[in-house]
């Protein structure tokens, strides 16, 4: 039965937040600044499920609204966030409608979409990909493409500078570059492969262009996994892969020959149109990678992580937790749509300093922010590099996070391009300001959670944004626990 037509209608439908369970988790009350108060809470027991992936939605809303016919899409996230993506994606001709328990989204009767209207603004750096791919992709048919400014506008807090940077240097001019239409190595222009890769999958694919990547770091199979349950055979080859065509084997060798010993992979994707899919996306890594660093920090907890994503270019915070000593394991695995889902079980652990580069923070971008928090419980040092990225712009969101660890006691030391960080047990409560990040506002309140007394957290309308009712559900856990 159908109850609502359109995503901004939904969006209307949506429950407010319950009141957070005093003396556990947080409440509102009449503090100067308006800000969250949060208590420190008690050790978690109890199961949690999660609405869809962050990543793997953006993605599936985006792939499916490029076909005829309707895709169907199971528990899609409710979260702020993803409303103001799909209302992008409407105003490039998407169809969205909800019925009792899922989505139909499809390409729109309008065919190729106008941009007069004010600029886009995405809500996350992922979807500002995606929607730069798509925009020039279906405008690809006029006599001037569209420009990248005329399409979206590039916030400076919640679209890092290396995004900011990458889309500005691949849309010359505000438009796509006519080099990445055809065959593209991304690395000779010293862009960003794991970045780059989809704006242009994305562009092609709307334009119903074929494309060839020569990729030295491929990053995470997500899309092209997802593109296959479109039926669209993406192949994705490795020059040491032993199953490869000829042609690829023989460059290797030439490769070899030449003494060079880089291994590049090449992502060859045909004309085609996505068909029609059904997918029921699993829970949110995000969202699970908070829950499971409260639990690791509470003494005593013990709690399972149902349905979660287990893609593991999707799971690089909860890779980089275990390295630290986090009690985390998997307890049941199954393949569904293209992917592996599957129930972690965590369980509180002491952690233990690490150091992190470029290459192993890849993964990780949305959860940055709460390894270097975990790095402030752990015991012995941790060395972080190449986050210069947090840095550029005018809102430097390491800084901030930095002087708010020292104000907790947290010991920090920086250096030309990174920091150390060395951690203890214990912290009093302080005052935190998101700035309007929902990857700060996260990492305080985990802090909180943890802290003696109580905090407040200003801006924690971006907790909100991103994770709507998550300190509630964590003090559902709590309270639970404490009840039992």
């Amino acid at each position: 039965m159908e109850t609502t037509e359109t995503l901004a209608e939904a969006a209307s439908l949506i429950p407010a937040e319950e009141a957070f369970a005093s003396q556990i988790a947080g409440t509102r009350e009449n503090i100067p600044d308006g800000a969250l108060k949060i208590h420190r809470s008690k050790r978690l027991r109890g199961a949690l499920s999660f609405k869809g992936d962050a990543y793997l939605s953006l993605f599936a809303a985006a792939v499916a609204a490029l076909g005829e016919d309707a895709t169907r899409l199971e528990n899609l996230p409710d979260a702020p966030w993803f409303q103001d993506f799909g209302r992008c994606l409407e105003a490039l001709g998407a169809s969205f409608e909800k019925l009792e328990d899922h989505w139909l989204v499809r390409r729109g009767g309008g065919g190729i979409p106008t941009f007069s209207a004010e600029p886009r603004q995405p809500p996350h750096e992922l979807a500002a990909l995606i929607l730069a791919g798509l925009g020039s992709g279906l405008d690809s048919g006029s006599p001037r493409a569209v420009e990248l400014n005329t399409l979206l506008r590039l916030d400076s807090v919640n679209i890092p500078s290396d995004v900011r940077s990458l889309l500005q240097s691949m849309y010359l001019g505000g438009e796509l570059s006519r080099k990445a239409r055809n065959f593209c190595k991304p690395f000779e222009l010293r862009w960003d492969d794991t970045l780059a890769k989809i704006p242009l999958l994305f562009h092609h694919l709307s334009a119903g262009e074929s494309l060839e990547l020569q990729l030295r770091r491929p990053g995470s199979d997500l899309l092209e996994n997802l593109l296959r349950q479109f039926e669209i055979d993406v192949k994705v080859e490795r020059d040491d892969d032993k199953n490869a065509d000829e042609l690829t084997r023989r460059m290797a060798r030439q490769s070899r020959v030449l003494g060079k010993e880089e291994l590049l992979t090449r992502v060859k994707l045909p004309v085609a149109k996505p068909k029609a899919a059904f997918m029921a996306l699993p829970g949110d890594v995000g969202e699970a990678s908070v829950v499971a660093l409260v639990a690791t920090l509470l003494k005593g907890s013990d709690v399972m992580l149902e349905g979660v994503l287990l893609n593991a270019g999707r799971g690089g915070f909860l890779k980089a937790l275990r390295r630290m000593g986090a009690d985390i394991e998997v307890t049941q695995r199954r393949e569904r749509f293209g992917e592996t889902v599957g129930t972690m079980r965590v369980r509180s652990s002491a952690l233990f300093g690490k150091r992190f580069d470029a290459e192993s923070l890849s993964d990780l971008r949305d959860e940055v922010f709460l390894l270097l928090l975990a790095a402030a419980f752990a015991e012995g040092e941790s060395v972080f590099r190449d986050l210069d990225y947090l840095r550029e712009g005018p809102v430097d969101l390491l800084k901030s996070f930095i002087a708010a660890l020292k104000q907790a006691g947290v010991e920090i030391g920086e250096f030309e391009d990174g920091l150390v960080i060395r951690g203890r047990e214990e912290y009093d409560g302080g005052n935190y300001d998101s700035l309007g990040h929902s990857g700060l506002a996260a990492a305080y309140a985990v802090l909180a959670l943890k802290s003696h007394g109580s905090s407040s957290l200003a801006g924690a309308e971006a907790l909100d944004y991103r994770f709507p009712g998550l300190l509630a559900r964590i003090a559902g856990l709590a309270a639970a626990e404490k009840s039992s």
